[in-house]
């Protein structure tokens, strides 16, 4: 057995509290409070079943994806899903208004999961657009959070198949 003193015991345990407490930190550089992150439309880790929009509904059907009725407005539906699946939300610091009517809705349905999310599409108010950029864009909201995201227009035109 080694002979230490108290003291240089001490240190050790100090010195292997640190290095454990180093192995453990997450260094991914992700915030822990979640709403001032940026995150994805649909998570990583989960498979998208199908969209409906208005009377449109985006599934797969033996492996390929399908608009059905066929859409009219010129997307290819594994764009669609594509855009779904790896659109990137952007929050911001505003808070939907009791007398905001949404413009378009999207139910999301993932595997695995019984019910789906149900995504509002808000125009963004003069205010903010006027201080973001100078094309009006849309303000996207998923039911029951009160976390707001950012879309393009574009954006807003592909996943909600607006024109």
């Amino acid at each position: 057995m080694l002979k230490l003193s108290r003291r240089n015991w001490n240190n050790i345990l100090i010195f292997l509290v640190l290095v454990l407490m180093y192995s453990l930190y997450d260094w991914s550089g992700t915030t822990t409070s979640g709403t001032q992150s940026r995150m994805q439309l649909v998570p990583e880790d989960a498979q998208l079943l199908s969209v409906s929009i208005d009377n449109l509904r985006l599934v797969q059907i033996a492996g390929q994806w399908r608009i059905q009725p066929v859409s009219r407005a010129g997307v290819e539906p594994q764009q669609l899903a594509n855009s779904w699946q790896y659109t990137i939300l952007q929050p911001v610091a505003e808070i939907a208004g009791k007398n905001w009517v949404p413009v378009a809705q999207a139910s999301v349905q993932l595997v695995g999961e019984f019910t789906p999310q149900i995504w509002l599409l808000y125009p963004e108010p003069n205010y903010v657009s006027a201080v973001a950029s100078s094309q009006p864009g849309f303000l996207l909201q998923q039911v029951g959070q009160p976390q707001l995201y950012q879309l393009s227009a574009a954006q807003a035109r592909l996943l909600f198949l607006l024109e």
